[in-house]
């Protein structure tokens, strides 16, 4: 069986564009891009890449590059725009870092095509468990802290109250 095509996003051109244009690369390029891993989920494909350059200094060894499923593109709702949407609007604007760095955010209204390509945390982070087993207590606190941590950056907020949903908190 032949190995899977790149999604574009994974091109070694386009990804030294993505990173100049959101500050992770300055001088130099992308000179070559090996998969490391693969691996579908119900709605899209995680894609964890490893990246050579040409003269760049501090720039990120390895990138997650998360798309969009070929199959699950269309129907009746748009899987990755509420991601992408998350991305540019809220985790771009937040002041303490609780999710990946996002180096590039892409919805195709027209095509309904989406990636993101977001810092690779692989080796800092764990998955807590394979499904469909439970995490354990401690982990379930660490999680809880973290959600509870995004949520007081955003607690009263003027640009979330009075989103249109009828929430108001007083």
């Amino acid at each position: 069986m032949a190995p899977e095509p790149l999604p574009s996003p994974a091109d070694a051109e386009h990804l030294t564009a993505a990173l100049r244009r959101s500050g992770g690369l300055g001088e130099g390029c992308v000179r070559e891009v090996v998969v490391e891993s693969s691996r579908p989920t119900l709605l899209s494909r995680i894609i964890r890449l490893h990246l050579t350059y040409d003269r760049a200094v501090g720039a990120p060894s390895s990138l997650i590059l998360k798309t969009g499923l070929p199959d699950r593109v269309g129907g009746l709702f748009d899987p990755g725009y509420k991601e992408v949407e998350f991305y540019t609007q809220v985790a771009a604007v937040m002041s303490t870092r609780l999710v990946p760095r996002c180096f590039e955010a892409v919805w195709d209204p027209n095509t309904k095509a989406w990636h993101l390509l977001l810092e690779d945390l692989t080796d800092s982070h764990i998955i807590a468990t394979r499904w469909p087993l439970p995490p354990t207590m401690e982990q379930c606190e660490r999680m809880l802290h973290t959600l509870a941590s995004f949520h007081a950056e955003w607690w009263n907020d003027p640009r979330v109250i009075n989103t249109g949903c009828g929430c108001r908190r007083d």
